[in-house]
């Protein structure tokens, strides 16, 4: 009898604590430990160069530069040669179409903010409602969406850590880990992303990150 107390005062116990945290707590938590607010407002560019597995015998190098508000560009290295595979110039986008061999245009292409919607999202007109818990991977974590009209994202956070593990939209979802620390902010170094269709799934393995480098004007200019 004394044990299943024991059990019952700790799934109680646990409940508390479960039912104490809120979406914003969980989220305000979450950026605190990844750098801190300041930092990720002082965050202003970043070059990222890794690989991407795209199947069990495929992998091409690549090159990520973002920079604010929204502009971006990637490289892909394919049998040795230097390709752009897609960029946004706040005005202007292309994409790499490998049936033609040949950069298009992308008139409908939707930027995305270079801050993650988690920083002020009240801010950006986001809800955050807190959903409960679940298992990802091996992390129990806390399962929040941000809300937005129809716009819905679904995050999951480490309950230790208090880490973004995954990240999901009506589209794909990402899931993070290999988390290390670049000029005192930390970003995950392991990235796979699955889309709903299943048509364009990957794995993207960082191997460095420079935060806030010039990047030269040269490389939005198309």
């Amino acid at each position: 009898m004394k044990k299943i107390n024991l059990i019952l005062l700790m799934i109680f116990n646990f409940a508390i604590i479960i039912k104490a945290q809120t979406a914003e707590e969980v989220i305000a938590k979450h950026l605190e430990i990844t750098g801190g607010l300041t930092k990720w407002r002082g965050f202003n560019s970043v070059v990222l160069k890794g690989e991407m597995v795209l199947g069990v015998n495929e992998s091409y190098n690549v090159e990520i530069y973002q920079q604010r508000p929204n502009w971006n560009k990637t490289y892909m290295y394919v049998q040795g040669k230097k390709i752009t595979l897609n960029a946004y110039n706040g005005k202007k986008a292309i994409q790499y179409d490998f049936q033609s061999n040949k950069l298009v245009n992308k008139p409908d292409y939707v930027p995305e903010s270079f801050d993650s919607d988690l920083i002020n999202f009240s801010d950006k007109g986001f809800q955050a409602v807190f959903i409960g818990t679940e298992k990802i991977e091996q992390s129990n974590c806390y399962k929040i969406k941000l809300i937005k009209n129809t716009n819905i994202i679904t995050y999951y956070f480490d309950m230790k850590s208090y880490q973004l593990i995954r990240e999901e939209s009506v589209s794909e979802s990402k899931t993070f880990s290999d988390f290390r620390k670049a000029s005192g902010l930390y970003f995950p170094y392991r990235i796979e992303v699955k889309s709903t269709n299943g048509e364009s799934d990957f794995v993207l393995i960082i191997k460095t990150i420079n935060v806030n480098q010039a990047i030269p004007g040269k490389e939005f200019t198309f």
